[in-house]
Formats: C-alpha cells, sequence, structure tokens
C-alpha cells in the first residue's frame, strides 16, 4: 500500500488487496492496510511549517476524508475513484500555491491519465 500511497497507480493498490485476501485465505490475521497519501504529500514540502498553513492543512483535511473512505471500504471502487481524485487535485493545488516549495511526490502525474484514457 505504499507504493500506491505514493504512485496512486492502481495495481499496486490491487496487489496490496490481493495479498490482503491471499492472506485472510491462508488462516493470518487481517492485515491491516491503509492508505496514507495524506502523510506523504504533508513530508512532500521543502520547508516541513509550510505543511502547517492554513490552506494546506485544508488541503489536507480533504484528502484525509477520500483516505479514510477509501481505508473503510477498500472494496469499493467509487470510494477508490473519489480518493484518487481527491489526491490528484489536491496535489494540483498544493503545487500551484506553493510551486517549488511542494514536491509532488507522483512525479508521473497527469502521464497515467493519458495512458488510463487510451486503455
Amino acid at each position: 500500500m505504499d507504493q500506491f500511497s505514493v504512485t496512486l497507480n492502481k495495481k499496486h493498490f490491487d496487489a496490496a488487496m490481493k495479498i490482503k485476501e491471499e492472506a485472510k485465505q491462508a488462516g493470518l490475521e487481517d492485515i491491516n492496510v491503509k492508505v496514507h497519501a495524506g502523510d506523504i504529500y504533508k513530508k512532500s514540502f521543502t520547508f516541513p511549517q509550510i505543511a502547517h498553513n492554513d490552506f494546506a492543512v485544508e488541503q489536507f483535511e480533504t484528502l484525509a476524508i477520500a483516505e479514510q473512505n477509501l481505508n473503510n471500504d477498500p472494496t469499493n471502487e467509487t470510494q477508490y475513484e473519489a480518493f484518487v481524485k481527491t489526491a490528484d487535485d489536491v496535489a494540483q493545488n498544493l503545487k500551484e500555491r506553493y510551486k517549488d516549495q511542494w514536491v509532488d511526490p507522483k512525479d508521473d502525474r497527469g502521464v497515467n491519465k493519458k495512458e488510463d484514457n487510451a486503455e
């Protein structure tokens, strides 16, 4: 789930969910998989204190809601889509507002959208 939290790539999400299911079928304890893109986004500022600015906090709150909804029901495709859209929107807002002070952890943002539309 770590790779998904950075890349927002569906293949990483699906792989984490598959591992969780396989572990469950093998009789292991239920693995707690949590998306944590918000934490990664907060750590992507060149100066950590910027993450405490009102605008940034507002963006992180929006992302946290979408993240929590997905974590509560990771098999729900609607929650997945809503999370990815929110994460992309928050990333774009942070980049526009803070420019070089925020480094997008997903270095190919926008490229995947083009590839997804081609499929």
